[in-house]
C-alpha cells in the first residue's frame, strides 16, 4: 500500500492534451470566434479555462470541454474576473498616489531650493511605490492560478475571496504554480510572437484559447495533486 503525494506537473501533456481531443480543431475555432464578441468573449474564455481546470481535477480522459454550457463559461467568467479586482485593489489603490507626485515640484512655488527638493522626493516616492507595485505584481502572479482553481472547485465568488485561504493554497503549492507561470511567460513571449510574425497575425486568437487551455490544464494539475495529497489517497 502506498501513499500517493504530491504529483509532479506534466508540462507535456498541458502542451499536448488539446490534440488529443477528437474535435479539437472545432472546439478551438468556436472559441476563436466567441472571442471575439467583445467583452461576452473574454468573459465566456475565462469560464472555458476554468471548466477545463475542473475536468483535469476530475481526472477526465478528454478535459477540453465543447462550447455547449456558454452561459456558465460567462458566469464563472465574471466571478473570476469580480475575484481578481478584489485582489488587485492593493496594487490599484498604490497607483493613486502616481497622480500626486507628478505635480510635487509645483508645489515649490518660484523656490528652486524646494522644486530641487520635492522633485528629488518625488523620484524617491516614485523608485518605492514602483517597487512595491512590482513585487504585488509577482505575488498576483502566484495568487490569480489558485483564485482561478477555487472557481473550479465550488464555482461560488465567496470561495474565491478566503484570503487565508487563497493564500496558504499558493505558498503551499507554490513551487508547481511558479513552474506554470513561467511556461505560460515563455509561451507568450517566445512561441505567439513566433506565430504572429510567420501567419500576419492570423493565428493570434487560436493561440489565445490555445494558451489558456494549456495553463488551465496545469491548474487542473495543480489541483488535482492538492487533492490528492489533502485526501491522503492509497493505491494498493
Amino acid at each position: 500500500m502506498q501513499c500517493l503525494g504530491r504529483r509532479n506537473m506534466d508540462i507535456g501533456k498541458a502542451l499536448g492534451f488539446v490534440f488529443e481531443d477528437e474535435e479539437w480543431i472545432v472546439k478551438i475555432l468556436l472559441g476563436t470566434l466567441i472571442l471575439l464578441i467583445p467583452i461576452f468573449g473574454q468573459f465566456a474564455l475565462m469560464g472555458y479555462g476554468i471548466a477545463i481546470i475542473r475536468n483535469v481535477r476530475a481526472g477526465s480522459p478528454r478535459p477540453l470541454p465543447a462550447w455547449e454550457n456558454l452561459g456558465q463559461y460567462f458566469a464563472d467568467g465574471f466571478k473570476f474576473w469580480v475575484a481578481s479586482i478584489v485582489y488587485a485593489l492593493p496594487i490599484l489603490i498604490l497607483m493613486c498616489p502616481f497622480a500626486f507626485i507628478g505635480f510635487m515640484p509645483t508645489l515649490g512655488g518660484d523656490s528652486e531650493e524646494a522644486v530641487a527638493a520635492l522633485s528629488g522626493l518625488m523620484g524617491i516616492l516614485g523608485i518605492l511605490l514602483g517597487c512595491i507595485a512590482i513585487l504585488y505584481g509577482f505575488l498576483l502572479a502566484l495568487l490569480t492560478p489558485v483564485i482561478q482553481i477555487r472557481c473550479a472547485e465550488s464555482g461560488q465568488l465567496g470561495s474565491c475571496l478566503r484570503f487565508g485561504e487563497v493564500f496558504r493554497f499558493a505558498f503551499q503549492n507554490i513551487g508547481p504554480i511558479a513552474l506554470s507561470q513561467i511556461v505560460i511567460i515563455a509561451i507568450s513571449l517566445v512561441v505567439v510572437p513566433i506565430l504572429g510574425t510567420v501567419t500576419l497575425g492570423l493565428l493570434m486568437l487560436p493561440a489565445g484559447v490555445l494558451i489558456t487551455a494549456v495553463s488551465s490544464h496545469m491548474y487542473g494539475q495543480i489541483a488535482l495533486s492538492a487533492s490528492a495529497s489533502t485526501s491522503g489517497e492509497y493505491v494498493f
